[in-house]
This record gives C-alpha cells, structure tokens and sequence, in this order.
C-alpha cells in the first residue's frame, strides 16, 4: 500500500490511497477514498412543505449518513401545548407531523441517526393555521301550509 494523502474530517478520519500491485509483467495502481464510519451530519435544507391547523409538512435534503445506514427523529415543541410524540422516519425525507394544535407556533427539530449516534439538530420555527370556524346553521321554515288546509284538485 502506498499512502497517497491523509486528513481529517468532522466525520472521522478520511483518507486517499492508492494500492500498487507490481509483478515481472507490470504493475497497476488504483486510488480510492477511504471514509470511517461516524455519526451522520445534520439534515440540510429543513423547509415547511405545507401547513393545516392540526399539522405541519415537512421536508429536508439528507446530510453525509456517515458511512452506516441513517433515519430520521423528529419533534415539534409548541408553548402550552403537550408535545406530540416524536416521529421517526425510516424512508424518504418528509413527514407530515399531525395532532397539533391550531394557531400554535411550534420549534421543530430533525436529526439524522444512525448506528453511531445522532446529528446536531436541523431547525424550523412554523405555526399552524387558524382553524376555520363551521358557518353558523341556517334554518329554513318549512313552506307554510295554504290556509283551509290541502288545496283543492
């Protein structure tokens, strides 16, 4: 082996090499990059993809996954409001986070996790919408009858 060049990541050790075979026809050499496994980084580009008065939709772009297999926590903290249970999101990068409540704003975080540990956070602020009140009943008054009772045919 010959080592080509070296340094360090956040992510751990990460190395360029480069293997040389040699016998009495030749030699080849190939590089390759060489990545330790680590923690994953934090998800990139957290947006609110859609809003109701019970839920908000989000998506991310996944951050370097450390070299393992990565999912995704998520949790929404709103003032006064009981947290909803924490989501967890094995495929895909959105969810839509449901049982909150309206008019609320809510700090929502997303971390990536794999079998190293957990991400620094990726964060949003979002409030929910306003529930739209039912329009008040309208009662009709059944068409009054003729008077003298049912008409004559």
């Amino acid at each position: 082996w010959e080592h080509w060049e070296h340094w360090e990541s956040r992510n751990g050790t990460v190395g360029v090499f480069v293997c040389v075979a040699k016998n009495e026809r030749g030699s080849a050499r190939r590089r390759f990059r060489l990545r330790l496994a680590d923690r994953p980084d934090p998800p990139q580009a957290l947006r609110l993809s859609g809003v109701s008065g019970t839920s908000l939709s989000l998506s991310w772009d996944p951050g370097f996954d450390g070299g393992l297999p990565q999912h995704f926590l998520l949790r929404a903290e709103g003032p006064d409001a009981p947290p909803p249970p924490a989501a967890l999101v094995t495929s895909g990068f959105t969810l839509t986070l449901g049982g909150l409540r309206p008019a609320t704003p809510y700090d929502v975080t997303v971390r990536a996790r794999n079998a190293r540990g957990d991400s620094a956070p990726a964060r949003l602020r979002a409030v929910t919408s306003a529930l739209a009140e039912a329009p008040p009943p309208v009662w009709e008054e059944p068409p009054a009858a003729p008077p003298g009772g049912a008409e004559d045919s």
